[in-house]
């Protein structure tokens, strides 16, 4: 349910919770797993007469969202295990909206094999004067990709309650950048929860304020179970082939296979079906620009 530093919250089967530490030989792969337990994982434990207990064994993991460890981005950073849904929460303002760390946690959600949803919160800040507001641009955007994609507002409860039913009786984790206000929006979606939150000064506008500090899991009251996360600045995807970038977006998926070139890497060569799409419109230019990123980081900086 939650994993500090030495120990982790653990619900047993008669649902009672017990802080448990695991036992060393999970740190075995410690070279390449920063975290040998994430939140979500189902795992074997000894419970003692007197109470204490150990964590012996992880079981095999459903689904992930893992990204590369922050700094040194050499090891895999599990960030929640055996989820359903992936909730994508960004801003227009307040910090500005970038398509880019959409994308990556998209595409981590696609690696993983969950589903995804995009949410833009704090619509309220927008003009709601003005004859098309950024935020509707970029939801409609990700809906003709396939995603459910929500306009939401913790303040006056736009789009919550359609949030709502869209977890009800799933494991999802809300993930985004730091001051986006997912703990805000868990807060409006299950009255009473009173995760913490905080204001985003000016200095911080553009990547937010950290506000929560660790992933819980946490059981709502329509069967729903969520792990609100602490905010990214970034979000790598750990050892990945860049081969296998192209087929993480899911409107490049029709089209791979159907270049000139069978090593087409979809930058720049001639009679390449996916640069045809985005000059046809079929594909955002924004999710091509975010496509280019993913490569660079798998080629090791280089494109």
């Amino acid at each position: 349910m939650r994993v500090d530093k030495k120990r982790c919250h653990v619900e047993l089967d008669d649902g009672s919770v017990r802080l448990l530490a695991p036992r060393g030989k999970l740190f075995d792969k410690r070279g390449t797993t920063k975290n040998p337990i994430a939140v979500g994982d189902r795992v074997e434990v000894t419970i003692e007469s007197d109470g204490t207990g150990s964590i012996d064994a992880v079981l095999p993991r459903r689904t992930k969202l893992a990204r590369a460890s922050a700094g040194e981005g050499t090891r895999e950073q599990v960030l929640v295990a055996n989820v359903d849904l992936v909730i994508v929460v960004s801003s227009i303002d307040n910090p500005t909206f970038r398509p880019t760390i959409v994308d990556r946690i998209l595409a981590g959600a696609e690696r993983g094999d969950m589903d995804a949803c995009v949410v833009i919160n704090k619509v309220d800040l927008e003009d709601e004067a003005a004859d098309e507001r950024e935020s509707d641009a970029w939801l409609e955007l990700y809906r003709k990709l396939g995603y459910e994609a929500i306009g939401t507002c913790a303040a006056d409860g736009r789009g919550v309650e359609r949030l709502r039913a869209l977890m009800r009786d799933r494991i999802c984790v809300v993930s985004g950048l730091s001051g986006v206000g997912k703990s805000s929006l868990l807060n409006a979606i299950e009255p009473g929860l009173s995760l913490r939150v905080g204001s985003v000064s000016e200095r911080g506008a553009r990547e937010g304020r950290h506000t929560t500090t660790h992933s819980s899991l946490i059981r709502l009251q329509n069967g729903a179970h969520v792990v609100d996360t602490p905010g990214i600045r970034n979000f790598g995807l750990f050892d990945i082939d860049p081969t296998e970038v192209a087929g993480l977006f899911r409107e490049f998926q029709p089209y791979l296979g159907a270049c000139n070139f069978d090593d087409c890497s979809h930058e720049h060569e001639p009679r390449c079906a996916i640069l045809d799409a985005i000059r046809e419109g079929v594909i955002p230019a924004s999710r091509h620009a975010s496509y280019l990123e993913l490569l660079r980081d798998a080629r090791g900086g280089r494109l």
